[in-house]
């Protein structure tokens, strides 16, 4: 006699694993605005806020300077997020560095996510 576990079998598992795409994370810097380091660490971050949630395809991260009377006084940073099966969601934020940009939208978007996901 077989009890049932609830649990999945291996063979469940395994082409549940096989059916789910990775999530794509592109990172754009526009301008000077972004060094190799300040897209990995914005790139980290937009995964941390995203990761939990199922119906997320992929996201777009852009960074770039806001400049008023040529001077530059803040960074932009917009996340455009692609969901399952269809739309999307946007956040934006700015800050007196990247990081600080960087970290204001990651919280909006993850905000905003928990959100839908309530």
């Amino acid at each position: 006699m077989e009890v049932a576990s609830g649990l999945p079998s291996r063979e469940e598992e395994r082409a549940c694993l096989n059916l789910m795409e990775p999530m794509r994370i592109e990172v754009i810097g526009e301008d000077e605005s972004s060094n190799a380091q300040a897209r990995t660490y914005a790139e980290y971050k937009v995964f941390a806020a995203l990761a939990r949630h199922e119906q997320v395809r992929g996201a777009r991260v852009v960074l770039r300077r806001n400049e008023r009377r040529g001077t530059c006084n803040s960074v932009a940073c917009a996340v455009t997020v692609a969901l399952e099966p269809s739309g999307s969601v946007r956040a934006s934020g700015c800050g007196p560095h990247v990081y600080a940009a960087v970290n204001r939208t990651a919280e909006r978007i993850g905000d905003i996510m928990r959100r839908r996901a309530a």
